[in-house]
């Protein structure tokens, strides 16, 4: 038969305990059926097996518990391999590995046994990583950061009796991720592109690398920014070139006086003089500090007439509820001379003078009023805010003048405490003058150095934004590859399961009918007609079914990764009759029949078909509960 890859069968298994085998069984490629009474060991035979390749979380019975360890020899894509595993109800115990049959694998050193851990680590690969190796898969990326292991792949492979209503994928008794559902059923169903992954992966690592830039450009940025300095690549090394030459001028004419002793007549009269910079420089600090106090009396004024403004605002409103108060008192004496007052009617005129009233209303007066008290507050505000400003600015100068000056002081002292010729303070300021040039030019340096740092970050970032938006394209273009691969291989595996469905027993509507049919990986759910909840054993056929669909498709879709292999468990769960339980032992048999290629699928009975007593299909003795299937003496 035709080989496709990957491919896994296992061709034998022994299980040791204190080194002495207690359960034997050789397998064949095609249907291989363990069977045997109720409790005689046909599940532990396959939790065995399914350890073995790497599964986890296996509900042992106590007497697995009791044996040493197991070893398979298995076929991987043709090539023989061993192998062996501890039992044990610790996680993730390491496996050993041996490249050859298990005759010679029984008959080697422990040397030549490869152990490999359930975890990869930064000198050595998992054995998940050693078998898709062997079976020439590629690595794939679950939930987060982790890879997808053959535990994962398993708990498809594997349909164990425990997992009675999860249709598709073993219990997980950790928390369970829809993420990682979905990636282990895409990776299987050969939907999983390793080049849209690696695609994806470089990515979101260029995006990582942009970012960090983006932080380093940012930093050097802000620190220039603080400390007002710009860096321009262009103009920097033709200022290092002028500083250069001046430096070489003033080196030349310090070795001209050194050697000459004399001062160059268009040179002296260019000597500075010190006392003038120290009346300069005391005249710059005292005019900055008069400039600081001028400003200082300005903001406390300003401040004092806005505080005036506030008052009177306030005054307003007390003006406001006095008149309000007061203006309709009406007086029957004048106050003045006691006179009867005469009533008016008009009422437009005062109450007392009878003068005729101001025609605009005293509470627009108020409101103008307090309009303009307004403009001239929020004027005399702004004011302020600038006052306050310059005097930020101007106090900031300060102790650079202060420097400044306390600087020339002290060379005044040291030039009028010791008498120098004018040769020798020639000397002295030449060589002070090339001093500051040389740190001028070695900041220069190191502005161009920076400089250079980031026109090689932002040349950097462009090629990486560049490669971003190619990897953006090739991303896309992949997806709708993969998307396409997707409903092309969904379809297959949903028409063959409604095809399978429609073989069972008319005991479950649904089934009978199966036109429309969706699962999802993520959701780990398969709804048929509509309908997700069914009869305890429509649920086992339903799984069972599922999972045969799967391994069929397989052998007619060579891009699947699901490596031809599938392991059945609790036929007769849920309480199935037994014409039921025969007809789906048979439907099983009959469609890997149609198969071309090579493959495997094991599964368990308690009520074997009697058309499927046969060599072809049964493997190992019959179990009873007077011959387990491991044959453990005390």
């Amino acid at each position: 038969m035709t080989l496709i890859k990957p491919t896994l069968t296992i061709k034998k298994i022994i299980t040791y305990k204190n080194n002495i085998p207690v359960f034997e069984c050789e397998f064949h490629t095609g249907v291989n059926i363990v069977r045997g009474q109720n409790s005689s060991g046909k599940t532990t035979v396959l939790d065995l097996i399914a350890y073995n390749l790497g599964s986890e979380n296996i509900p042992w019975k106590q007497e697995a518990l009791l044996c040493d360890h197991t070893i398979i020899e298995v076929s991987l894509n043709g090539k023989h391999a061993c192998l062996k595993r501890e039992i044990s109800d610790k996680a993730q115990n390491p496996m050993f590995i041996f490249w050859g049959t298990l005759q010679d694998a029984l008959e080697a050193s422990f040397e030549k046994w490869e152990k490999y851990s359930f975890s990869r680590s930064s000198s050595k690969i998992s054995f998940t990583q050693a078998l898709l190796l062997a079976m020439e898969m590629p690595e794939a990326q679950g939930d987060g950061a982790s890879n997808i292991t053959m535990h994962q792949l398993l708990r498809v492979l594997y349909a164990d009796q425990p997992s009675l209503h999860s249709p598709i994928f073993r219990q997980e008794p950790r928390f369970d991720t829809a993420l990682t559902r979905e990636a282990v059923g895409t990776y299987l169903s050969g939907v999983y592109d390793d080049k849209l992954y690696m695609s994806q992966l470089e990515k979101r690592e260029i995006e990582k690398q942009i970012s960090q830039i983006d932080s380093e450009l940012r930093s050097i940025y802000t620190v220039l920014a603080n400390s007002e300095q710009e860096i321009n690549i262009e103009t920097l090394a033709q200022e290092i070139l002028t500083l250069e030459q001046d430096k070489n001028n003033k080196s030349d004419y310090l070795n001209k006086l050194l050697q000459d002793r004399v001062i160059p007549d268009n040179k002296k009269s260019k000597n500075v003089n010190i006392t003038d910079q120290l009346n300069t420089a005391k005249q710059s600090l005292k005019n900055q500090e008069n400039e600081i106090l001028k400003v200082e009396l300005e903001i406390a004024d300003t401040k004092k007439f806005i505080e005036e403004i506030k008052i009177r605002l306030s005054t307003l409103d007390d003006s406001t509820a006095t008149r309000k108060y007061f203006g309709n008192i009406k007086f029957p004496l004048c106050p003045c001379c006691l006179s009867e007052i005469k009533s008016n009617d008009e009422s437009n005129s005062c109450l007392l003078c009878k003068t005729p009233a101001n025609e605009t209303p005293e509470a627009s007066q108020i409101l103008r009023m307090r309009n303009e008290l307004k403009i001239q507050e929020d004027e005399s505000s702004r004011i302020l805010k600038s006052k306050e400003l310059k005097q930020s600015e101007l106090s900031r100068a300060l102790p650079e003048l202060r420097k400044k000056l306390k600087n020339l002081e002290k060379e005044f002292t040291n030039s009028s405490a010791i008498w120098t010729s004018d040769v020798e303070s020639a000397i002295t300021e030449t060589a002070r003058q090339l001093g500051i040039l040389e740190q001028k030019i070695n900041n220069l340096f190191e502005h161009q150095r920076l400089a250079s740092i980031i026109k090689d970050k932002q040349k950097f970032k462009q090629d990486l934004v560049s490669r971003d938006s190619d990897l953006e394209d090739i991303i896309r273009s992949l997806s709708i590859n993969q998307e396409y691969r997707t409903r092309e291989v969904y379809l297959a595996i949903t028409e063959k399961l409604g095809e399978l469905l429609r073989k069972d027993l008319p005991r479950q509507e649904e089934f009978f009918k199966a036109e429309s049919i969706q699962f999802s990986f993520a959701d780990n759910q398969i709804v048929v007609e509509g309908a997700t909840k069914f009869s305890e054993s429509s649920t086992v056929v339903l799984r069972h079914l599922f999972h045969l669909a799967l391994l069929s498709v397989s052998t007619s879709i060579p891009t699947m990764r699901l490596p031809r292999f599938m392991m059945l468990d609790g036929i007769e769960d849920g309480g199935m009759e037994l014409p039921r339980s025969h007809l789906l032992q048979e439907i099983i048999v009959e469609e890997c029949s149609k198969f071309k290629c090579e493959y495997q699928l094991i599964f368990a009975t308690s009520q074997i078909s009697p058309k499927l007593e046969d060599e072809l299909y049964v493997v190992g003795r019959y179990f009873t509960e007077d011959d387990r299937s491991l044959k453990i003496t005390s």
